[in-house]
């Protein structure tokens, strides 16, 4: 591929055991208007049936399968691959409602000097949930959240910032963050839903439990490095956004 008819924008979507889920993401991808796209499929050690899901698509789809290391390795590994000037992240099991990625686009354009933009977030029931489980489960509203499936980003300025910390089970999105942060990376959001999450059985409960130490992890590495930039004069006032409520991988 030449530069010429490189991709404008690589769609990384990282993939385990999502079956159930994948070809509405990977649709909600092809979707999107916002310039000649690839998208690639990162299937992080699948033991259903993605790989199939990929292979019944009619569009070109990019696919490379790796032994399990966890979302982070999977996206660092699509961003190895991508060819695009922009990078964007969907998870297998969330969706993009069809505008996404040019509201983020053209808000990158019209702000110079911009490399990242991140959107709202709104959290929906998986449809396959009963009424019982439906019931138990409260959804956050529709708020701005910076969520790798709600962020588009230079691939420049994401090589700036390195790769996510694939030692972490949860919060490596609040981790890159951070170091974006640091880095001096120009940062927006648009005031429009980009990213529809899904609740359902398999994200609500088990990763609660490593979220914890991890974001603890987070916090303590984003404090020594701010402590290591006030030792030479650097601002080390801002912390990580953590409270809110979409503020969670």
């Amino acid at each position: 591929m030449t530069r010429d008819d490189a991709p404008l924008i690589s769609v990384i979507i990282p993939c385990y055991n999502a079956e159930a889920y994948l070809a509405e993401a990977i649709g909600s991808a092809l979707r999107q208007e916002a310039g000649p796209l690839e998208v690639i499929v990162i299937d992080d050690g699948s033991t259903d049936g993605s790989a199939r899901v990929v292979q019944r698509s009619a569009a070109p789809l990019r696919y490379q399968r790796q032994a399990r290391a966890g979302i982070g390795a999977a996206r660092n590994r699509g961003v190895e691959l991508a060819r695009g000037r922009y990078i964007a992240f969907l998870d297998a099991d969330d969706v993009w409602p069809d505008a996404s990625l040019g509201l983020r686009l053209d808000a990158m354009r019209a702000s110079p000097g911009t490399a990242c933009v991140f959107g709202a977030v709104e959290e929906f029931v998986s449809p396959e949930l009963g009424g019982e489980a439906r019931a138990a489960i409260a959804t956050a509203p529709a708020q701005p959240a910076r969520l790798a499936g709600s962020m588009l980003i230079e691939r420049e300025a994401f090589a700036r910032v390195g790769l996510f910390d694939p030692g972490l089970v949860v919060g490596e999105t609040l981790d890159w963050v951070a170091r974006a942060e640091d880095a001096g990376i120009v940062m927006q959001t648009v005031d429009a839903v980009v990213l529809r999450r899904r609740i359902h059985r398999d994200n609500t409960v088990t990763r609660e439990k490593a979220r914890q130490s991890d974001y603890l992890r987070v916090l303590r590495g984003a404090l020594t490095r701010r402590r290591a930039g006030r030792a030479v004069g650097a601002d080390a006032s801002r912390m990580p956004r953590t409270s809110g409520p979409l503020d969670r991988e």
